[in-house]
């Protein structure tokens, strides 16, 4: 039996779908990260069902895919204004539709996604195959609907207007034409008995597919992926230069792509010696190396904040007055159920004075955060004022290994967890309870639900706490290295 999802899924990446059917074996189990977008989707799909009361659930529709279409029909008969996981079966198609709302003359479909207001186009080819096996099965399907998330909605009320949470974006004009649908069965049927096909790699879009351990196993390390995406990475496999260090010197328009393939063919680092030194004559004492870590509630937890609102809980702060000074570290961390916002912009104009350069890497995030405390909190405005001079006088680390100091090392990449190792390599995340930004978030949650006992409690605060610190102190071992190489 053919599911919705592994329709997406073989319009998304046909290999993919092939070794679900054929190989399942190789694909690795879902990652926290997959697993964490799916309890969200679970999560958003009940409070959806919530907008269209009086409606029922066909329950257990995956264990019983029968009795579950019978249940529908039942329903349907009986009159009910909304149906929740509606199941529908046409030749060995097995779909459930999140939201099936009865009309005068026939019925809507509601698909409903977690994602904002960007559409992927791999949500029009779900709308599609449930339209096709709806339409099929002798339903009148009036319109076709995605159900998403308005991430423009600024909640400045308690309580959530889900009439503004929620988008209703008419999907009619995007529907799959009925013939192309069949003719994509009839490929996927055909595939099905054929022999392994090729995948169109892509280091963004394989990122989180459990077949990526696979259909990765072949590409060398030190591949044309560290540098280059998609089509550009793939014509030069196809050319026969599947390393970057196969390439050959000067061939590219972009000065970054030659430097690129001049370090990987010498093993050597390529430093702009005099454009680091004018990036560090600019720094201005006292220097605030900052770091934030935050949550990305989907429904907002607080008054004056929207839906998947990166929303600051802590920050770490490592603070020089002067050249060769001692450094002094400051820190924030929320406690309670409190908008954690209001702690951490009041502790921020407490330790960071009115002069000096802030330092941080991407500082496009730290400034986004200041800018939307400054901007959406009531604040009295000489805290709004202080708040926005800050976001003036960031530096930023990530700068400097964008364009002017590439380390074999580094992979290709400017994040500091690339960086760090490269140049500092006596300091690492290895081993630590919080390693990373994605288990920080998650550790806010946790926080957040205040089911942890105080021992519990206190250690996920400490670890938080050493995890957020060693994002600061990284910096500034770095900004250290960067000194050193211009002296």
């Amino acid at each position: 039996m053919l599911s919705k999802s592994q329709y997406t899924q073989y319009k998304h990446c046909p290999k993919h779908w092939w070794l679900s059917r054929r190989k399942k074996e190789v694909l690795a189990p879902p990652s926290e990260a997959l697993q964490t977008i799916f309890e969200r989707g679970l999560f958003i799909g009940q409070v959806a069902r919530e907008q269209f009361p009086g409606g029922v659930l066909v329950e257990n529709a995956w264990q019983n895919p029968q009795a579950a279409v019978k249940r529908t029909q039942e329903l349907m008969a009986q009159g009910v204004h909304a149906i929740y996981e509606a199941a529908f079966i046409y030749n060995g198609i097995f779909i459930l539709a999140d939201i099936l709302e009865k009309t005068p003359s026939g019925w809507n479909l509601i698909e409903v996604k977690s994602s904002g207001i960007s559409i992927d186009a791999i949500y029009w080819d779900d709308i599609s195959i449930q339209n096709y096996v709806l339409s099929k099965c002798g339903l009148k399907v009036e319109h076709c609907y995605l159900m998403h998330i308005n991430t423009k909605y600024f909640q400045d009320t308690d309580e959530t207007d889900f009439k503004q949470f929620f988008l209703m974006t008419l999907a009619d004009p995007e529907l799959t034409p009925f013939e192309e649908i069949e003719k994509d069965l009839a490929a996927m049927q055909a595939l099905q008995q054929a022999d392994e096909p090729e995948a169109d790699l892509d280091k963004t879009g394989c990122k989180m597919c459990p077949a990526h351990d696979y259909c990765w196993k072949d590409i060398p390390k030190g591949s044309v992926f560290e540098v280059f995406r998609g089509d550009k990475a793939r014509q030069l496999i196809h050319e026969g230069m599947p390393r970057v260090q196969d390439l050959p010197p000067d061939s590219f328009n972009s000065a970054n792509y030659n430097h690129w393939v001049e370090v990987y063919r010498t093993g050597k680092p390529y430093i702009d010696h005099s454009a680091i030194a004018q990036w560090l004559n600019q720094l201005e004492y006292p220097l605030y190396y900052l770091d934030f870590e935050t949550g990305q509630p989907v429904i907002p937890l607080w008054k004056y904040s929207r839906p998947y609102q990166q929303i600051p809980f802590q920050f770490s702060l490592h603070v020089q007055e002067k050249p060769n000074g001692e450094f002094v570290h400051y820190e924030y961390l929320f406690d309670g159920k409190q908008d954690p916002r209001y702690g951490c912009a009041e502790t921020l104009l407490k330790y960071i004075g009115e002069k000096g350069s802030i330092i941080a890497h991407n500082a496009t995030f730290e400034k986004g955060c200041i800018k939307y405390m400054a901007n959406d909190l009531p604040l009295p405005q000489e805290q709004k004022d202080a708040l926005m001079r800050m976001v003036g006088r960031f530096m930023d680390t990530a700068d400097v290994f964008r364009r002017d100091y590439f380390h074999p090392k580094m992979r290709g990449s400017f994040s500091i967890k690339k960086v760090l190792p490269a140049l500092v390599p006596e300091m690492t995340y290895d081993g630590m309870p919080i390693p990373n930004g994605g288990q920080a978030m998650n550790a806010f949650s946790v926080l957040y639900e205040g089911k942890l006992s105080s021992e519990q409690k206190a250690k996920l605060r400490r670890d938080l706490l050493a995890y957020c610190e060693q994002d600061t102190w990284a910096m500034v071992k770095v900004v250290d290295v960067l000194r050193n190489s211009v002296k």
